[in-house]
C-alpha cells in the first residue's frame, strides 16, 4: 500500500493523534482510515477484535453496530488497521467521542494502572455512566467548528448532564438545536442497547460512542457506532464489568429530552438494565 494514498485525519475529536513519530489515523479518500497499530500491545488487541467480530458467525449481529473492518496492512514498516471512515458521507460532520461505562478499571490492569483508571473515573463515568471524551459542532452564522474539549466533558453532573449534552446539538445559538438529528440515533442506540444485554459474549471496558451528524445542511441524518477496542473482554469474570449498558441507557433517556425540547426539567434517574426502551 503506497503512502500517498492516505493524508492526516482532519476530523478526530479525542484519543492520541500520533504515536511517537507515527501517525495515529490516516486518511483516505475512499471512505477508509488507518488506525496504528504498532506502537504497544493494545494495537495488536484491538486488531484481534475487529478480526474475529468479522469472522466469527457468533459476532456478526455487533458488526452493524462497529465500523466496518476491510484488512491490516503495512504502511512504511507500520502496521495499520484498514477500517470504515464513520465521517465520510458528511460534508460538515459534527463529531461527539462519548466514553461509556461506570468504570474504566478492568482485572488484567497492573495496580498502576488501575489507580490511574480509577483516578479518571472519578469524573462523570461514576455519575452518568458516559463522558464526553472530546466533541467538535458546526456555527453555521460563522460558518466554523467550535471544539468542546476534555475540560468540557468533565464538568457534567446529574442535574446539568442533558443541558449540556444539547450543546453538542447547537448550530450556533442556544435557540438553534438541531433536534432533527435525534431520532435517527435514538433509533440506533435503542438497537445497540438491546443487543449488548441479550450478548453474552464480551465486556466492553474503555470503548466509546462516536455520535456523528450533518452540521452543515438540513439532512437529519447521523450515525452512531461503538469504536476503541484494545480493552474488551469476554464475558467470564464478574467484575470486569463496567456496566456500559448504564451510560448508554442515561444517555438514551438524555436524548429523549432532547428531542422533546425538555432538558430543563431532565431529572437523573438510575436506569434499570433490561427495561423496554420507548421512543
Amino acid at each position: 500500500m503506497e503512502s500517498g494514498q492516505f493524508g492526516q485525519m482532519w476530523h478526530q475529536v479525542a484519543g492520541h493523534k500520533d504515536h511517537g513519530d507515527s501517525p495515529g489515523f490516516l486518511l483516505a479518500a475512499d471512505g477508509r482510515i488507518l488506525k496504528n497499530i504498532s506502537h504497544d500491545a493494545r494495537g495488536k488487541k484491538e486488531e484481534q477484535f475487529y478480526k474475529m467480530v468479522f469472522s466469527a458467525d457468533e459476532y456478526k449481529d455487533l458488526r452493524q453496530f462497529i465500523p466496518r473492518y476491510y484488512s491490516s496492512v503495512q504502511l512504511e514498516s507500520k502496521e495499520y488497521i484498514l477500517m470504515e471512515d464513520i465521517c465520510a458521507s458528511f460534508n460538515t460532520p459534527c463529531i461527539a467521542d462519548i466514553k461509556i461505562g461506570l468504570s474504566e478499571v478492568c482485572s488484567l490492569d497492573s495496580e498502576d494502572k488501575k489507580m490511574s483508571m480509577i483516578k479518571k473515573d472519578c469524573h462523570t463515568l461514576p455519575k452518568l455512566g458516559y463522558r464526553f471524551a472530546g466533541a467538535k459542532t458546526y456555527n453555521k452564522h460563522t460558518d466554523s467548528a467550535k471544539l468542546l474539549d476534555k475540560e468540557w466533558g468533565k464538568s457534567f453532573t446529574r442535574t446539568n448532564c442533558a443541558v449540556k449534552t444539547e450543546q453538542f446539538f447547537c448550530n450556533g445559538c442556544s435557540s438553534e438545536i438541531r433536534r432533527d438529528v435525534v431520532p435517527t440515533l435514538l433509533r440506533q442506540l435503542k438497537d445497540l442497547i438491546e443487543y449488548y444485554e441479550k450478548q453474552g459474549l464480551f465486556w466492553l471496558c474503555r470503548s466509546s460512542l462516536l455520535v456523528v451528524y450533518e452540521g452543515q445542511s438540513s439532512e437529519s441524518t447521523g450515525r452512531l457506532k461503538l469504536i476503541d477496542f484494545a480493552h474488551n473482554l469476554k464475558q467470564e469474570i464478574p467484575s470486569d464489568d463496567t456496566q456500559v449498558e448504564f451510560g448508554l441507557r442515561t444517555l438514551f433517556s438524555v436524548l429523549c429530552s432532547i428531542q422533546d425540547d425538555k432538558t430543563h426539567s431532565w431529572t437523573f434517574e438510575a436506569p434499570i438494565k433490561h427495561q423496554p426502551l420507548e421512543l
